[in-house]
């Protein structure tokens, strides 16, 4: 017999009483303040997660393994780099999860990096892609189909990043430059 639990599912907008509180300390809503931070000035999850004074998890990670959904997932917020590669199914509890590459649909996908750690590359966001594992292997072994097919994606996706987040036209043209540089040689610079 399976057992009740003890949690309520926070049903989608409305907001949970840590959510109230973190606005009322903030000024804004949890909506604007993700809209002007996230959104517009291109913070990372850490680094808004931080602001709100709560683990990233809670506002960005959902699991469908023990239900717990995020704050964005709840508030109905668009995450960079997942709005195109993520869908809910009808009953809005099982994702299923595009690959970058081939768009394949896959239960899981690995977060492949452009550039190796071991060559300086990290995990922001114009050096990951979302691949499945059998794109992500031929990343890794160089494949030259699945390399270009990477770099235009990370090109196109990192442009328009670029060019619709922030106001200052001087950063964006410094940005652009230094991610394209990036990603077409392959280093960090």
């Amino acid at each position: 017999m399976k057992r009740a639990s003890i949690f309520q599912r926070t049903p989608e907008g409305q907001k949970t009483p840590k959510m109230l509180d973190v606005e009322r300390r903030l000024g804004p809503t949890l909506e604007e303040d993700f809209r002007e931070y996230y959104l517009g000035k291109g913070w990372g999850q850490i680094r808004l997660s931080k602001r709100w004074g709560v683990q990233r998890n809670t506002v960005f990670s959902s699991s469908v393994r023990n239900g717990f959904r995020c704050w964005a997932e709840i508030l109905n917020l668009s995450v960079r780099g997942t709005d195109e590669q993520v869908s809910v199914n009808s009953t809005g509890s099982e994702r299923t999860l595009i690959c970058e590459a081939c768009e394949e649909f896959e239960t899981h996908l690995d977060r492949a990096h452009w550039i190796s750690s071991e060559e300086g590359g990290g995990t922001q966001s114009f050096n990951t892609l979302r691949l499945c594992p059998n794109c992500h292997r031929k990343l890794d072994r160089d494949d030259p189909v699945t390399t270009e097919r990477a770099r235009e994606i990370l090109l196109l996706r990192e442009a328009k990043r670029i060019i619709e987040t922030g106001r200052d036209p001087g950063t964006k043209r410094t940005n652009l430059v230094r991610v394209c540089r990036a990603i077409v040689t392959r280093r960090i610079t």
